[in-house]
């Protein structure tokens, strides 16, 4: 037995030795590599870049956003996602770029690749007017798709020459907007899961998928006020785009399946027929095409005649690009976004976090060369404590007799109002989603559950707060509990929001009631002060304070020790590996799921899931 004994520790020492051997291995090859990565970057020199007789290939795959968030996700969502998250452009980098292409007489032509990129929908409407400005300039701009849904057409439409994929399953899916919601009542019945929902609003329909089968009528009523004025937008600018007769986009999505039934089902034909495109491309036609207008780039025809015409890429000539602003200048507008889904921690893609947004804030308010401030928010809501720590912070910088301005992007609703409330001016856009200003709250609880599956809570408390716990049914004086305090927290919610628009709080509250509103229709009612993009902010905040020589400068949080580690480790290409698995509980753990996670606390959320991305 001795011996065994020995030769077991024997046995465990070396495979520890050559366990720490290889992990240490495995850190230094990723230190190593991650640091030659960002050596190499910072000592690159930056290479001139010729725009003259170039093609630009605006091929963009990824996010647009008000602000790409600094940083990475935390470590745990990067090992369940492998690593590999969308890129994010920001919105007016794309804005300036298209801008400037309408001034250059150098390019040659645009090619427009949009199939892989989403955006909000007021984004897609300022974009697809920067790129109809392009083809009214004279520049050439030819689009090619493999089929894109209603934002990305709306983009593509502008374009001059609009070719589509010959062998594209659906083609031109220029279908409007839609909003359906899953309605789980009959499920969790069925699994015998009991959701108990205190709500404060009559349109505050965020709850309505735990307790109803199908969508209320005050929900269409709400979502259709805000919806058919976008759509009419977008089928005017389509069919202008495209010079087509009024209506002809409504009737394509109406009549989609005579019209394809008629075709044999070839919806790209059908799609040329109409007009919503010019031509039917395969890639190999697509490439032919741009070599015959434009040459391939070779000099030498023996290496490679199929060359794609020599051109720019939209990050090179992004670089070319002066700042708007003058670097020299002292005086600062600061911009604080506010992204996503508002939670308490750190900001991550899809998420505000409270932590990092107040962190700005805190920047700001040391740094005295700021003279004013603009919150850019971009928001469906989120947590109400999270909500409440940023106007605090706020708050705390209106102290030092520096104002703060709003700017709303394509959404500022539930708790994205919240945090505006302590502005001196508000902006939207036209087509801005706001409004949905109410509180709820959901708890699951288990006792049905448990019954069925033979288990059985028992116990003693001190007190009678504490008898209750999720496991049982939630006994009335509970109920009531948390409904008071939904609707003390409402009553706040209307209070504060009346006071910062100097309106008396019964007529706010027939505004309120968790209802949403397109911008423009906000500002009539008074809950915004004006009409007009971020650029027309900071032009305003500039008047107003009377900047005659300024910049604007986006703050940012302090990046963590780990995330620079694995910005640096980025530089170098180190990507873990994908795993399917991995990506289904990444998705688990979306910004919603994370808000209505209670885990036996009570958790009020102001959030609208109205503002949930669609089509």
């Amino acid at each position: 037995m001795k011996k065994i004994f020995l030769w077991m520790e024997n046995y465990l020492n070396k495979f520890r030795r050559v366990f720490v051997a290889l992990v240490t291995l495995g850190i230094l090859l990723f230190v190593t590599f991650g640091l030659l990565g960002g050596i190499a970057g910072l000592f690159a020199g930056d290479e001139e870049i010729d725009t003259t007789d170039q093609v630009l290939y605006f091929e963009l795959s990824g996010v647009i956003v008000d602000q790409p968030q600094t940083g990475t996700p935390d470590p745990l969502t990067i090992i369940l996602g492998g690593g590999d998250n969308p890129t994010s452009y920001a919105l007016r980098d794309v804005l300036k770029v298209l801008e400037s292409i309408a001034e250059d007489e150098n390019l040659k032509a645009v090619y427009l690749d949009v199939d892989n990129l989403s955006m909000g929908a007021t984004s897609a409407l300022a974009i697809a007017d920067a790129i109809k400005n392009i083809t009214d300039s004279g520049v050439r701009v030819i689009s090619y798709t493999d089929g894109l849904a209603t934002r990305g057409y709306l983009l593509a439409s502008q374009a001059s020459e609009l070719y589509l994929n010959t062998h594209s399953y659906l083609g031109i899916d220029a279908a409007g907007f839609s909003r359906k919601r899953e309605y789980m009542k009959d499920f969790y019945n069925n699994i015998k899961i009991d959701y108990e929902i205190f709500v404060a609003g009559d349109f505050k329909s965020g709850p309505e998928p735990y307790t109803r089968t199908n969508m209320s009528e005050n929900d269409k009523i709400a979502w259709n006020a805000f919806a058919d004025p976008l759509w009419n937008r977008y089928k005017n600018t389509m069919e202008n785009g495209r010079d087509l007769e009024s209506g002809v986009i409504q009737s394509y999505g109406d009549n989609f399946d005579i019209l394809s039934n008629n075709e044999n089902g070839d919806m790209p034909r059908v799609a040329l027929n109409l007009g919503l495109v010019d031509g039917l491309m395969t890639h190999q036609e697509i490439r032919n095409y741009m070599i015959a207008e434009f040459g391939n780039g070779v000099k030498n025809k023996d290496l490679d005649e199929d060359e794609w015409p020599q051109g720019i890429s939209y990050g090179e000539y992004l670089s070319t690009l002066d700042d708007t602003y003058n670097e020299d200048a002292e005086d600062l507008i600061a911009i604080i976004n506010v992204e996503g889904v508002i939670m308490t921690g750190q900001e991550a893609p899809g998420t505000a976090g409270s932590d990092s947004i107040v962190e700005k804030i805190n920047k700001a308010k040391h740094n005295d060369d700021v003279k004013a401030m603009i919150l850019r928010v971009n928001s469906p809501g989120g947590d109400v404590y999270a909500s409440e720590l940023i106007t605090n912070a706020l708050a705390d910088f209106k102290s030092t007799e520096r104002e703060v301005y709003v700017s709303m992007g394509d959404i500022a609703a539930s708790g994205g109002v919240w945090v505006t409330t302590n502005s001196t001016e508000i902006w939207a856009e036209e087509t801005t989603l706001t409004g949905s200003i109410g509180v709820y709250s959901i708890i699951p609880t288990l006792g049905r559950a448990l019954d069925w599956a033979g288990v059985n809570i028992d116990g003693v408390s001190s007190t009678k707060m504490g008898e209750w716990d999720p496991s049982q049914p939630m006994p009335d004086y509970i109920k009531k509990y948390f409904q008071s305090s939904v609707d003390g927290m409402y009553e706040n919610f209307v209070s504060t929001v009346a006071s910062n628009r100097g309106m008396e709080y019964d007529d706010m509250l027939k505004i309120a009631g968790g209802r949403i509103w397109a911008g423009n229709r906000a500002q009539e009612l008074g809950l915004v002060d004006s009409i007009g993009s971020l650029e027309d902010v900071i032009k305003h905040v500039a008047e107003v304070n009377e900047l005659e020589d300024y910049k604007v400068k986006y703050f940012t949080r302090d990046l963590e020790p780990w995330e620079i580690f694995l910005e640096i480790s980025r530089n170098a290409n180190i990507e873990l590996p994908y795993s399917a698995t991995r990506e289904l509980l990444l998705q688990e753990l979306n910004a919603f799921e994370q808000l209505v996670k209670q885990d036996g606390k009570f958790k009020p959320i102001s959030y609208c899931s109205e503002c949930e991305l669609f089509n």
